[in-house]
């Protein structure tokens, strides 16, 4: 089946990838299917963390936002989930 949807190619070591079909069939998915599924995650994980960096908290009469500190914690956490 032809679709208009955008693709990509990735190319994994054999031994990730028959981790990867380990993997997949224990979840009765194909690799490409568990992959779209690691990919929407890590999507919508940057989207929360993108948010999060965006609001500001009001103080008086100026703004602030998230402390560097804030932003590093952040920053090495999201690190080690990748």
């Amino acid at each position: 089946m032809t679709t208009k949807r955008p693709r990509t190619t990735i190319s994994f070591d054999d031994d990730e990838y028959a981790e990867l079909k380990e993997w997949a069939d224990s979840e009765y998915r194909t690799i490409p299917q568990l992959v779209l599924v690691f990919v929407k995650k890590a999507l919508e994980e940057r989207r929360e963390h993108n948010a999060q960096d965006s609001q500001t908290v009001p103080v008086a009469s100026t703004t602030v936002k998230p402390t560097t500190a804030a932003k590093a914690k952040r920053s090495k956490a999201s690190k080690g989930a990748s």
